[in-house]
C-alpha cells in the first residue's frame, strides 16, 4: 500500500512539474514576458461576427497535456473528397503573434475545398485560449495537436507564418510525420535574443528538406533580411524550394494582387501529392 501511493504521489508530482516547465520561460523572465505581452496587443480580440455565416467552418477546441484548452476553427472539407467520402488529410496553420484564429480561418477555405479539414488555433493566452503566453509552451502545445491529427488523418499538411513558421519549424525537428510544410516569413533564429540555440528554427531543418517550402519577402516590413535568410538558404542547400518574393511584405500584408499570387504559389506546394 505504502509503494502504490508513492508511486501516485511521484506521479502526481511529476504531472505538476510538466505543467510548471511547459510556462516556463526560456529567454529570460522578464524579457520573454514583455515581448509577447507587447506582441498580444497588436492582436485583435476575438469577433465571431467574423466567421458568421461562414459554410463549412466550425468552432473547435484542443485541451493540451497541462489542462489547457485551446480555442480554434475547423473548416472542414467539402470538395475532392477521398473514395470513401472522407478528407484526404488535414492543413494545421500556425499563426503570426498579432492574429487570432476567427480571422485567419475565412482565408484557408481553397485547402477546405481541396479535400482537406483544416485548423487553427488561438495560441495559449491569445484570444480564447487558456494558459500563460511562452514560447515553450505554444512548440509543445503544437506537437501535440500534430501529434492528435495525425492518429485521426492519412495526411498531414503544415503552414506557418512569422512566429508560426518558428514553431512549425520547432515540430518538424521533433520528428513528427507529415507529407509537407510551408514556413512563411519565419525568424531563422531565437538565440540572438537570449533565447536557448535548441529552439532556433534553423536547428530543426532536417536533412532532407524537399518536403519543405521556405518563403521570405524582400518587403518584409516587420522582419528583416538578416533575420529569414539563413534559414531559406540553409533550406535550398538541403533540397527545399524557396522564395524570396521580391515583391512579397509579410504574410497576410501584401497587396491584395500579390496576396492572392503568393497564396496560390502556397496552396500549389501544399496540396501535391508528395513525389518522395
Amino acid at each position: 500500500m505504502f509503494r502504490t501511493l508513492m508511486a501516485i504521489v511521484i506521479v502526481a508530482l511529476s504531472s505538476h512539474a510538466h505543467a510548471v516547465d511547459r510556462e516556463a520561460t526560456l529567454c529570460g523572465p522578464i524579457k520573454e514576458r514583455f515581448f509577447f505581452w507587447q506582441w498580444s496587443l497588436a492582436a485583435p480580440n476575438p469577433n465571431p461576427a467574423r466567421v458568421a455565416g461562414l459554410a463549412h467552418v466550425e468552432a473547435t477546441t484542443f485541451v493540451t497535456g497541462d489542462g489547457k484548452r485551446l480555442v480554434g476553427y475547423r473548416y472542414a472539407a467539402h470538395g475532392n473528397l477521398n473514395e470513401e467520402g472522407q478528407p484526404r488529410g488535414y492543413v494545421l496553420m500556425a499563426m503570426g503573434n498579432a492574429m487570432v484564429a476567427d480571422m485567419m480561418i475565412q482565408h484557408l477555405g481553397d485547402f477546405a475545398a481541396a479535400g482537406f479539414d483544416t485548423y487553427v488555433f488561438d495560441y495559449r493566452g491569445y484570444g480564447n485560449s487558456q494558459g500563460r503566453r511562452r514560447i515553450n509552451a505554444i512548440i509543445e502545445d503544437y506537437k501535440e495537436i500534430v501529434a492528435a491529427l495525425n492518429e485521426r488523418y492519412p495526411s498531414a499538411r503544415l503552414y506557418g507564418t512569422s512566429l508560426g513558421g518558428a514553431v512549425m519549424m520547432n515540430v518538424i525537428g521533433s520528428g513528427v510525420e507529415f507529407e509537407r510544410a510551408v514556413i512563411d516569413a519565419s525568424p531563422s533564429r531565437f538565440s540572438p535574443f537570449g533565447c536557448p540555440r535548441r529552439i532556433d528554427p534553423v536547428e530543426h531543418l532536417p536533412e532532407d528538406a524537399r518536403r519543405l517550402l521556405v518563403i521570405t519577402g524582400q518587403r518584409d516590413s516587420v522582419l528583416s533580411a538578416r533575420m529569414t535568410r539563413e534559414l531559406r538558404i540553409e533550406a535550398e542547400k538541403r533540397g527545399a524550394e524557396v522564395i524570396d518574393g521580391e515583391d512579397y511584405d509579410h504574410p497576410f500584408m501584401d497587396r491584395a494582387e500579390v496576396h492572392r499570387e503568393r497564396m496560390e504559389r502556397i496552396e500549389h506546394f501544399l496540396l501535391a501529392e508528395p513525389s518522395l
